[in-house]
């Protein structure tokens, strides 16, 4: 802190030494004026200049001031008058007290002025004419406002404070002094702005001090004291001065505190009061101190008329280890700043601040009479505050010039002696250098063993461990230390001397690497080797390997250099600079140093320049570089590149073809194909410009390829014309490149009929593939000659015979199995489909077995069987039905357990044929079948009813009776009720069922005898519901299947000695001259038992009236007797359903074939007989 200007108010005519009581300074700075004798001297602020000398009072003048605008200037004087001078010092207005005036005070927000006399004080307003004035019961002393303008405090000569309203004056609060001695001088200070409160649970090594508004009293009991806008008092508490004090006043924003009294010492305290040193000692008393507006600059008025003019000049005190930064502010806080996160912490240490240093989690800071040692305890997890903590305090005053904390040890430096400490105050080393220590840096190491560099003024490097007396020389420099650096991996050493030449010198060898002038300062990458930068003139130069280095502009000096951050510090203000990596990172890929190039690009570069990196790298083939550089950009589709190309190269591939492929992924397709082109592998590039459908580039290319190729351009251009749904061009193309096989396949797909004619004349007669694929499209486009002439041109038998297949000529296809009879099971079995298809079903069954496909023979019945029966056509379902049952009758030959099935299909046929009479006469709206048919039928069905299913057994049942009592049989129709009731019926038929029950009621139980059916073998009449046999002889009713009479057939058995094909032949011969019938032959047996004939028997029986029903085996043949020979009787023999012949030819008429099996009958027209 030095002097700036000293003035002496000098009267030309006499010398005469003025006191100078009050001093004020223009808002802007540029005047300033001063209260000496009986005059206002106007100065000029910059160089001292006296402007001009206010004369208007007549008595000595003891306080001047400005209004806020500075518009305005009012001064004070013993002649009790206050005169306002305007802005070109003319009096403008003039007011007086009762008693001499002692102080006056502009409010900062208006042209409010108070003036304050010995008895009482006044409240000028520039827009009232009348001055408001207020008794008081002390002399006033001092007075000022607070920093809002609303509250002003007069200071009495009694020791009390009275803190009044702007308004009117009105008194708001009394702070009386003990003591009661005058209080002499009286400031506000403004709120403090840099102020934050503890975290929650957060330890303060300060005194916790008033943040808000505080007015600040000394007194003649020499104690400084500090209020709140209240009256109260708020820390700090009162502090003893050694003096009694005319003058304060508040500077830099009200962070720092200059008193001046009786003791002639200017001293800076602190905001709260802490002493912080003397500024400067005048020659006589100090009765005034004002700062001028916006700067560090003081002037003091003393007794003996001196004005004098200090510029304060705040020293920068700070300490820097890597990303962390600590450095005084307000003399007595240090801040702490973590560079790379922007996170930091402040700690109020209520004392001088004389040393900082900072290392790792280790923070010192040296105050007046002691050290204290912090410890961080948060800040390196993410998102978590900086916060250090009070861990030693080492009570000693030491005298340093530079200070450096280690892990265990504190080092203090004073000229050419470095002192080692511990934490408890112990000296542990010492170490005397040669010449002084003009720089020293931690360099780090273990805990109680680091490394310190050293830089000395004879340009001696240096370095010592902790742990060891004996320094280490490193290098010698020429000229004095300025700046010393040494690289991460301790290969380089970076200094600046007091010529500001950076010399950077490798340790291992000694060697010069580079010299660079006009440099201040230097600093080595904390996370790269290679990588240093260095200021001078404002500018920043950053260096990387043995390139030439990235320069920018840049105020103050580089500090530190972390990643990509340069901390520079410019006058007081540490500053993070972020310098751009990518000039670096193209140096390093121009001379293919890859893995330095991402040591570079790890510290902080963008997205393209990685994507750079990571492309270079693929090309050179640095595999594991790429792959670290594309995750970084998280480019998934350029990793699966990678390990596309690294199995090519384990495969075997060549460079130029793994390079090709590598150009073409990222888009250099040009280049790719010179790279083909230059290596002989040009298929490759013709495969890649296919693939993008580039064909023109392709053929500009290929222009010197072999016919081949160009023929292969041809059809990769086909081939994307297919893709482009350009079917004809990709075909034509195809055609001109030769490839056939794919043009044919496109007009095929296309059914381009004539353009596969006209290529046909195309094709060599060797390619019978090719060939063959045209006879079967042919095939289907029906044009079976020219696909006869192409099959028989290749002699293809096998395509010849499927095409008469497939166009259903089986004449021809038989022809050709004639002669090739190995083809014969080719034919058979679509032919047999062919005739299911068109119900030929007999021969689709010989057919079926001709071509040993019996399981799709019987697959296919039971499909039609289970389809007519969901379509309700039972006439269908039951000649289905029958087809099963004789194949499943041939099944038994070589397997018995079929014959069960055999019989449960036949029956199946048998009821659904029955019902196909009931169902049309139930849902048809006319029939022509006669009741009484009908009447058997529903009998049949009754009787033979087992759960057969799509059989409605209500249909049956609720016909039934309906037509029982038709034909007045009560009794059956009451039994044929009792069973309907057991059913599930529909609910509209509910109430038609129970008039039934109540219309029966009123009939006799008794049957019409004419429908009861008679046996023909003991001759009883059975019920109408009673069994499917004679109820006395057990004998089985056999039925007419077209009107289900009862017709008068007997079964008969023959010996067990007799064959069934003798017992034929026996019943064929001609019977005898015995004049036996063969009714008499029945009925002389015993009418409870079997029938059984002797041979003698057998040939007396007409061979007329038997019926012999010939089952295949396992079964046997069965024998039948018609006992009224008047009844005429016919049976089908495949069937072996029997039928009235008048029936039967009816039927045969009709359909021509049997009604049952369908078996087609052949009607002689001149005959009129059926065979």
């Amino acid at each position: 802190m030095h002097p700036y200007f000293l003035i002496n108010d000098n009267n030309d005519e006499k010398f005469i030494l003025s006191t100078i009581y009050d001093i004020a300074f223009k808002p802007d700075g540029t005047e300033l004026i001063a209260a000496a004798d009986c005059k206002v001297l106007v100065y000029d602020a910059s160089d001292g200049t006296l402007l001009k000398s206010l004369k208007g009072h007549k008595d000595i003048v003891y306080a001047v001031t400005y209004s806020h605008t500075g518009e305005l200037i009012a001064s004070g004087s013993a002649d009790k008058s206050v005169i306002i001078w305007n802005d070109i010092h003319e009096g403008t207005l003039k007011y007086s007290h009762n008693e001499s005036i002692q102080c006056i005070a502009f409010n900062p927000f208006s042209n409010t002025l108070i003036s304050c006399s010995i008895s009482d004080f006044g409240l000028w307003q520039q827009e009232d004419k009348n001055v408001s004035k207020y008794k008081v019961f002390s002399r006033c002393c001092a007075c000022g406002w607070n920093s809002t303008g609303e509250i002003f405090a007069i200071g009495m000569f009694d020791g009390t404070v009275s803190l009044r309203s702007e308004t009117d004056g009105e008194l708001l609060h009394t702070i009386i002094r003990p003591g009661g001695e005058p209080v002499w001088a009286l400031t506000f200070a403004s709120p403090r702005l840099d102020y934050s409160q503890p975290s929650k649970g957060k330890i303060n090594y300060a005194p916790i001090y008033y943040p808000g508004e505080m007015l600040v009293v000394t007194d003649w009991t020499r104690k400084i004291s500090f209020y709140n806008m209240e009256g109260q008092n708020v820390p700090p508490n009162e502090k003893d001065l050694e003096f009694d004090v005319f003058s304060i006043a508040y500077m830099c924003n009200g962070n720092f505190l200059i008193i001046g009294g009786m003791d002639r010492n200017i001293l800076l305290y602190t905001r709260e009061g802490t002493c912080l040193g003397c500024v400067a000692i005048m020659d006589s008393w100090v009765t005034v101190i004002k700062v001028r507006p916006k700067t560090n600059t003081i002037v003091v008025g003393c007794v003996d008329g001196g004005i004098a003019c200090y510029q304060l000049m705040f020293s920068t005190v700070h300490g820097l280890h890597k990303d962390k930064y600590a450095y005084r502010l307000n003399m007595t806080d240090v801040i702490i700043q973590h560079l790379s996160k922007q996170i930091n912490t402040r700690i109020n240490c209520g004392d001088l601040v004389k040393k900082v240093a900072v290392y790792n989690q280790k923070l010192a800071i040296q105050l007046t009479d002691k050290v204290n040692i912090y410890n961080q305890v948060t800040g390196d997890k993410e998102n978590e505050p900086l916060d250090y903590r009070l861990v030693e305090r080492i009570n000693q005053n030491f005298e340093c010039s530079l200070l450096v904390i280690c892990a265990q040890h504190l080092i203090l430096c004073q000229e050419k002696r470095l002192q080692c400490y511990d934490f408890k105050g112990l000296r542990q080393r010492e170490w005397i250098m040669d010449s002084l220590i003009r720089y020293i840096k931690v360099i780090g190491g273990p805990p109680g063993r680091e490394a310190i560099l050293l830089g000395l003024r004879n340009g001696l490097i240096c370095k010592i461990f902790v742990d060891n007396p004996f320094p280490l020389i490193i290098y010698q420099l020429k000229n004095a230390v300025r700046c010393l650096d040494i690289s991460q991996e301790k290969k380089k050493l970076a200094t600046v001397d007091e010529n500001g030449v950076c010399t950077t010198v490798s340790l291992q060898t000694k060697e010069v690497l580079f010299s660079e002038p006009n440099s201040s300062s230097v600093a080595f990458n904390t996370e790269n080797e290679n990588l240093l930068c260095y200021s001078g003139n404002n500018i920043l130069n950053v260096k990387a390997y043995e390139f030439t280095p990235n320069s920018q502009k840049m105020q103050g000096f580089v500090v530190g250099f972390s990643g990509k951050k340069v901390f520079s510090l410019h006058l007081y203000q540490m500053s993070t600079i972020e310098v751009p990596l990518t000039n670096h990172l193209y140096q390093y890929l121009e001379k293919h140093m890859y893995k330095e190039a991402y040591d570079i690009a790890i510290l902080g570069v963008t997205e393209n320049d990685w994507a750079i990196l990571a492309n270079d790298a693929l090309e050179n083939f640095e595999f594991d570089i790429a792959k670290k550089a594309f995750c970084k950009i998280k480019d998934c589709r350029s990793l699966m590149l990678i390990y596309e190309v690294e199995d090519m190269v384990n495969k075997g591939h060549s460079k130029p073809e793994v390079l090709g492929y590598i150009l073409a992924h990222q888009g250099r397709f040009r280049e790719a194909a010179t790279v083909y082109q230059q290596n002989n592998l040009e298929m490759n590039a013709l495969d890649m410009f296919s693939d993008l459908r580039m064909f023109d580039e392709a053929q500009e290319c290929m222009l010197k390829a072999s016919v081949d190729t160009q023929k292969a351009i041809i059809r990769k251009k086909a081939e994307w014309a297919k893709l482009s749904n350009n079917m004809a061009i990709a075909a034509q193309m195809l055609v001109d490149s030769e490839d056939y096989d794919k043009a044919i396949q496109i007009m095929i797909d296309n059914d381009w009929l004539d353009m596969i004619l006209q290529t046909l004349r195309k094709v060599d007669k060797g390619n019978t593939e090719l060939l063959k694929t045209i006879g079967y499209y042919l095939i289907k486009r029906e044009e079976f000659s020219v696909a006869t002439s192409i099959f028989t041109s290749i002699n293809d038998v096998r395509s010849l015979l499927n095409m008469h297949i497939v166009a259903r000529q089986w004449d021809d296809a038989f022809a050709i199995c004639q002669h090739n009879p190995q083809y014969t099971d080719i034919v058979y079995l679509p032919y047999a489909r062919w005739l299911a298809e068109e119900g030929r079903f007999d021969e689709a069954q010989e057919a079926y077995k001709k071509s040993g496909n019996i399981s799709e023979a019987f697959s296919v019945l039971n499909t039609l069987a289970i389809n007519a029966l969901k379509e309700k056509r039972y006439m269908d379902a039951s000649y289905y039905h029958w087809k099963l049952a004789t194949t499943y009758l041939v099944k038994s030959q070589t397997s018995p357990k079929y014959i069960e099935k055999f019989f449960e299909y036949l029956r199946n046929s048998d009821i659904y044929y029955a019902y196909e009479t009931v169902y049309k006469c139930t849902t048809e709206p006319f029939t022509s079948i006669r009741k009484e048919n009908l009447f058997n039928c529903l009998r049949y069905l009754i009787l033979n009813y087992e759960d057969t299913p799509h059989i409605s057994r209500f249909s049956i049942l609720f016909t039934f009776t309906e037509l029982c009592k038709e034909f007045k049989a009560y009794k059956t129709t009451r039994l044929a009720l009792d069973q309907l009731t057991q059913l599930n019926y529909p609910l509209h038929y509910e109430s038609q069922i129970h008039y039934s029950f109540i219309d029966i009621r009123a009939a006799p139980f008794t049957d019409n005898e004419d429908l009861l059916p008679l046996c023909f073998k003991c001759g009883l009449h059975n019920p109408l519901l009673g069994k499917k046999s004679c109820a006395q002889c057990k004998t089985e009713f056999l039925y007419s299947f077209f009107s289900f009479d009862i017709l008068p057939l007997v079964e008969i058995k023959i010996s067990d000695d007799i064959t069934d094909e003798e017992a034929v032949d026996l019943i064929s011969k001609e019977a005898g001259d015995s004049g036996v019938n063969t009714s008499s032959i029945v009925h002389s047996q015993e009418k409870t038992k079997d029938i059984v004939l002797t041979r003698e028997q057998l040939l007396m029986l007409d061979k007329t009236n038997c019926f012999i029903q010939k089952w295949p085996k396992p079964l046997r043949y069965r024998y039948f007797v018609n006992v009224l020979q008047e009844i005429n009787i016919t049976h089908c023999d495949e069937c072996y359903k029997f039928f009235l012949l008048d029936d039967y030819e009816e039927a045969i008429l009709e359909n021509g074939c049997c009604p049952f099996c369908r078996k087609k009958i052949a009607i002689f027209s001149d005959s009129d007989k059926i065979l």
